[in-house]
């Protein structure tokens, strides 16, 4: 089976959303040197993150819990909030755009999660901090400058889209974008 690759469930990102944060990540990539800045198409709220497959017939298990989650969960909005980091706040891990809080995402999650357990999968238990990486590995001697003006940078501009897909993606490497999406399950509850 696809050992080689991994895999992960996620929202995937509204195309306007994608530009909007695109469009911030131009603005602002030589005011933040990353290492690496993620593809606007690689955008996404990750709701399992999944790695390797054991079998076509645990992949075709997920997917089918999946889908019937699908069903039974109605579109929900969401929002962004502003600019976040993971790891030290001066050398950063992760730049990251938040989401604004959501019971209807946090529920949506704790039932993919649960099922990926179910289906075999060994899950990452960290408590579930819903973002779209922007950026990854702080690269200046400088230190990273965190604002109040970063967390909230998103909100006066109420950049809202409709959450109605779960996306299982398939990692690629040596492409970008890297994130392929294999699977499609639109929300119909």
């Amino acid at each position: 089976m696809d050992r080689q690759f991994h895999y992960f469930l996620a929202v995937p990102i509204a195309k306007d959303q994608k530009s909007y944060l695109h469009n911030w990540v131009v603005q602002h990539k030589e005011q933040y040197p990353f290492k690496s800045w993620v593809h606007q198409d690689d955008y996404h709220i990750t709701l399992a993150f999944l790695g390797a497959v054991a079998s076509p017939q645990q992949l075709a298990n997920l997917k089918n819990q999946v889908s019937h989650i699908a069903q039974s969960h109605s579109p929900f909005e969401l929002s962004l909030s502003g600019i976040d980091v993971f790891g030290k706040k001066e050398s950063p891990r992760i730049l990251w755009a938040g989401i604004n809080e959501s019971s209807y995402l946090h529920s949506l999650q704790r039932r993919v999660f649960h099922t990926c357990i179910e289906v075999g999968f060994s899950l990452d238990k960290k408590p579930f901090n819903p973002h779209i990486t922007l950026a990854r590995r702080w690269k200046s001697e400088v230190p990273f400058q965190y604002t109040n003006e970063l967390r909230h940078i998103f909100e006066a501009d109420k950049q809202t889209f409709l959450a109605d897909k779960i996306h299982l993606y398939k990692t690629h490497l040596d492409r970008i974008p890297k994130y392929e999406a294999v699977e499609i399950f639109s929300l119909k509850g």
